[in-house]
């Protein structure tokens, strides 16, 4: 077994799933990590997972440079722009799009200054665009759309910043501390169902334990200038996967074109649309050969199935 040298972590990202799956994990493994995150409830959770919480504006490289000095951060992983690659939904994309550009910058200067010796960006498999469902691995162009620029340009910013990094490229996130998946189900339980793209249109997705473990994987092993992809072994389109998660909650199967057009409209974005509309699949072999990764869940039922039990656990019992 390789003997890990211990590591000064820095990771945004607040409560997220999966960035408190990512504190979880680098703590067991013996290092030092501290949390970017807002607010009382933020930093309990954060302490709650063997973790220091930082609190700073992603935007500013000026506090993110004295947060990454005093605490001598040797790795940033950036799980922030995960934020808006989970189910999507209303606010899924757009919210995100500033945030991904100007973030990427504000971190690159900050880390450069600070003297942080490498950067996990986490980027969107989806960044591809429509390859018209072929398998696609990480030297092959997919056919990029003018609305995915900013993540692309999020990338440009860290790959040729100077600074060792890579880019670890996210199928759909999901999982029990998603909120995305979490508000999918609700609207299932109450017979609603956000726009879910053409069911031939078929999508990349990984379980939030598993993103988390790659970034960890990441951190460690260094992989400087690699773009990898980071998604299960079994792509499927977004409809297969509401479907499963609707009856595995005990429903009837879904219906794609049940829900009206007006609510179409209202809770999907033209971004969302363009995102579901097209179809790739990603091959994750580069993971697992550079960074030593494994999918836990390696496709959706499997990491639906966990999802649902960690709910159930989660759930108070009434008497």
């Amino acid at each position: 077994m390789d003997t890990i040298s211990p590591l000064n972590i820095f990771i945004t990202g607040g409560a997220s799933g999966v960035t408190r799956e990512a504190t979880r994990q680098a703590v067991a493994r013996g290092h030092k990590v501290t949390v970017l995150t807002a607010g009382l409830d933020g930093a309990t959770k954060v302490r709650q997972d063997g973790a220091l919480p930082a609190y700073s504006d992603v935007t500013r490289a000026g506090e993110l440079k004295s947060l990454f000095t005093m605490s001598k951060i040797d790795v940033v992983i950036h799980l922030l722009p995960q934020a808006g690659n989970g189910f999507p939904s209303k606010d899924g994309y757009e919210a995100q799009e500033r945030l991904m550009v100007q973030s990427a910058v504000t971190v690159v200067e900050a880390a450069k200054e600070a003297g942080v010796k490498f950067i996990v960006y986490t980027s969107y498999a989806a960044v591809i665009g429509d390859a018209h469902g072929e398998w696609l691995t990480e030297d092959q162009p997919g056919h990029q759309e003018r609305a995915l620029r900013p993540v692309l340009a999020a990338e440009h910013q860290v790959m040729h910043s100077g600074l060792n990094a890579c880019v670890l490229r996210a199928g759909f996130v999901y999982g029990g501390e998603t909120p995305g998946t979490d508000t999918l189900a609700e609207a299932l339980r109450h017979g609603r169902s956000p726009y879910l793209g053409d069911s031939h249109s078929i999508h990349n997705w990984v379980h939030e334990v598993d993103l988390a473990q790659a970034t960890v994987l990441a951190a460690e092993k260094q992989p400087a200038g690699e773009i990898i992809n980071v998604v299960d072994d079994e792509p499927v389109s977004a409809s297969a996967f509401a479907s499963y998660l609707s009856t595995a909650q005990g429903m009837s199967v879904l219906a794609p074109s049940a829900t009206p057009m007006f609510i179409l409209k209202l809770s999907t974005s033209d971004i969302q649309r363009l995102l579901l509309d097209s179809s790739v699949r990603l091959k994750n072999e580069k993971a697992k050969q550079v960074l030593g990764w494994q999918p836990r869940y390696p496709n959706y039922k499997a990491g639906l199935e966990q999802t649902l039990l960690q709910w159930r656990a989660a759930t108070p019992v009434t008497t």
